[in-house]
């Protein structure tokens, strides 16, 4: 069979982390090395691609046709499953990913065949054999009108076979994560040992955490060609012996590569020589949830760590010279006291970027909201993109959130000396990238502005 494994480009309504990062849609490498011996995969990424839909459907001609995504992606899978039964009434239409496996119902739709909802890794293969009437349909899977019994539902297993990277080939020089060109994906953990509330990782696996044997995540890492990494675990930095053994799994196999993955503050504020020991191997990087820089909001999102870990957390970094991403919460309850707090504490920790996240109750997370609270309904999916305000401010109009957003922003990406930073790290490509991503994120802003005053 003739499968198509499709990622979604996002709507105009996203505000865009694609204009900053496009990294490769492993989920789909995953999938597609499943296939059967005498199948043939093909992989479209409609974020990189200007043709419509429907030109990749009617070229290939499939007879299954598979798209995964988030949240802010259900419209554009529901839409493509029914293009594709337009054009063929007899495609077979599979919709997975994240969002799918926690929030089945989402993708309902009578133009889906089958939702993939647990074990994808196991139930694909013989969701394909079904389809071949070959055996039957295994659980984890749902037809259209059937709803999800998590008593039905197969226990996890996590296994995970190598992606095949060979479909993605012409994409592979397209791919980045903000400064780093040409990056490669690999997944090491799944699920998350930490309990933050507010946080959609933990719903996927249902609070289970599991790690891949270093011996194996290390043989992946040597078939990789690409030398920037990007490790996508929820949070790499758990446990000290395993980080360890990685470290000198890489040493003894002799790779070459630099590493960007997520970490937490504590890790790294308890744990100075490990990070020391993890740069001389290449870590350049690291995703800090430094989430607040209150203690009071820490707590509130089940944090379990202090403002003054964070800010350890990054004098460790800074001392061995690695760049800090920092992620924070911007909490309805702020005001102009608030953003120029935040403002003052990135600064004065040499935080040079980070990703500002309106505080947006997820679906599934069991974060409960008033509806007339919220300024976005649920079903605008496409502005679930923890970008967008969903949750009217307290202390000022959205427009003016949305303002504060925009400056708090321009105060710590635009700082004097670390432009020249960029300008001695970054090739002028990436420079470039970033000055046109940049530009692009704050016109859908400025967008959102006039819409607030508008609606006001």
């Amino acid at each position: 069979m003739k499968i198509l494994f499709i990622r979604p480009k996002p709507s105009p309504e996203t505000i865009g982390l694609q204009h900053v990062m496009i990294v490769e849609p492993l989920e789909l490498e995953v999938l597609a090395s499943l296939v059967g011996f005498d199948d043939k995969p093909i992989i479209i990424d409609m974020i990189l691609e200007r043709k419509p839909i429907e030109y990749f459907i009617k070229r290939e001609r499939p007879d299954i046709f598979c798209v995964t995504g988030y949240i802010t992606n259900v419209p554009a899978m529901i839409h493509y499953c029914q293009v594709a039964k337009k054009i063929n009434p007899d495609i077979i239409t599979i919709v997975g990913g994240v969002h799918c496996e926690v929030c089945p119902a989402d993708l309902d739709n009578e133009s889906i065949d089958f939702r993939v909802i647990r074990n994808a890794g196991i139930v694909f293969p013989l969701l394909l054999e079904y389809i071949r009437g070959k055996g039957d349909l295994p659980k984890g899977i749902l037809r259209p009108q059937e709803q999800l019994l998590q008593s039905e539902l197969p226990l996890f297993d996590f296994y995970f076979p190598f992606p095949d990277r060979r479909l993605t080939a012409r994409y592979r020089n397209n791919y980045f994560y903000i400064f780093h060109n040409q990056v490669a994906l690999i997944k090491t953990a799944f699920g998350c040992p930490y309990s933050c509330n507010f946080c959609f990782c933990r719903e996927i696996t249902q609070g289970k955490y599991y790690e891949r044997p270093i011996n194996e995540v290390i043989k992946e890492l040597s078939s990789i060609r690409e030398k920037n990494i990007y490790i996508v675990d929820d949070d790499f930095l758990t446990g000290k012996e395993r980080v360890n053994s990685f470290i000198e799994a890489n040493r003894l196999a002799n790779l070459d590569k630099h590493y960007l993955l997520y970490g937490r503050a504590d890790f790294i504020a308890l744990n100075p020589d490990v990070i020391k020991s993890f740069s001389s191997i290449g870590l350049k990087t690291v995703i800090v949830g430094i989430e607040s820089f209150f203690d009071h909001e820490l707590e509130q999102y089940n944090k379990n760590i202090d403002a003054k870990t964070n800010e350890e957390a990054m004098k460790v970094l800074n001392f061995h010279d690695i760049d800090c991403y920092a992620t924070i919460i911007v909490s309805p309850d702020w005001g102009e006291d608030e953003f120029a707090f935040c403002k003052e504490k990135t600064r004065s920790l040499g935080i040079h970027y980070v990703n500002l996240q309106p505080f947006t109750p997820l679906p599934g997370t069991g974060i409960k909201v008033k509806d007339e609270e919220l300024i976005i309904p649920y079903a605008d999916f496409a502005k679930w993109d923890l970008a967008h305000v969903t949750i009217r401010p307290k202390k000022m109009s959205v427009a003016d959130f949305y303002q504060s957003i925009i400056k708090l922003y321009n105060s710590v990406l635009f700082q004097p000396q670390f432009l020249i930073d960029y300008v001695r790290k970054a090739s002028m490509l990436m420079l470039w990238k970033m000055i046109k991503g940049s530009f692009m994120v704050k016109r859908q802003y400025m967008k959102k502005i006039r819409e607030a005053k508008y609606n006001a």
